[in-house]
């Protein structure tokens, strides 16, 4: 009777010990996954509020920067806003202001930073004109960058290409690819 308690007493012990073992290597030797780059993704980019037929519109010391209607707008994150159908409103410095149409848009709330799509429009209030296929504004650079087929036209001055690289009052241009300048014409606006 002594031999059966003492492999009953070792098989407990080697259990135990096998037990402890699973223990340790789970303490210390195992990790824990890191998220993958989707999961990341999935967890800063969802959507928090969609509003539909709505104006957006941004304040800062006191003076409005710009005001927007929109027919769709989603709230991906604190700082990015997805909107179609939008017409509005950039209020630029100097007292000039910008009326922008485009039938697709990303805004960079905190920055100030537009990507218009789909059919951009932009005249100012001063004088100017600016059509193409996507526009993209960095308000703190005043550096605005517009692209397919674009067309601008300031005062007697018409230019056309495919990238252009200017100032949100028109001024000083870049042109690239398939590029045409006219002056001293009276030019339309469409």
């Amino acid at each position: 009777m002594a031999v059966k308690n003492k492999n009953t007493i070792l098989a407990v012990v080697a259990g135990l010990g096998a037990l402890l073992l699973v223990f340790a290597w789970l303490f210390w030797g195992s990790t824990v996954p890191e998220p993958t780059n989707k999961a990341k993704k999935a967890d800063t980019d969802t959507t928090k509020a969609t509003v539909y037929n709505t104006v957006l519109h941004r304040d800062a010391d006191g003076k409005r920067l710009w005001e927007l209607k929109v027919g769709e707008a989603i709230q991906v994150n604190d700082n990015l806003v997805r909107a179609k159908q939008l017409e509005g409103t950039v209020f630029l410095s100097g007292g000039d202001e910008m009326y922008v149409t485009a039938k697709a848009a990303e805004l960079k709330i905190k920055s100030n930073e537009f990507m218009l799509t789909n059919g951009v429009t932009a005249r100012l209030k001063q004088g100017g004109f600016l059509k193409a296929d996507k526009v993209e504004w960095k308000e703190k650079q005043d550096i605005l960058t517009a692209t397919g087929a674009v067309k601008v036209v300031k005062e007697d001055m018409m230019a056309m290409a495919e990238k252009v690289i200017t100032s949100s009052k028109l001024e000083h241009f870049k042109l690239k690819d398939k590029a045409h300048v006219e002056r001293g014409g009276k030019y339309e606006e469409k």
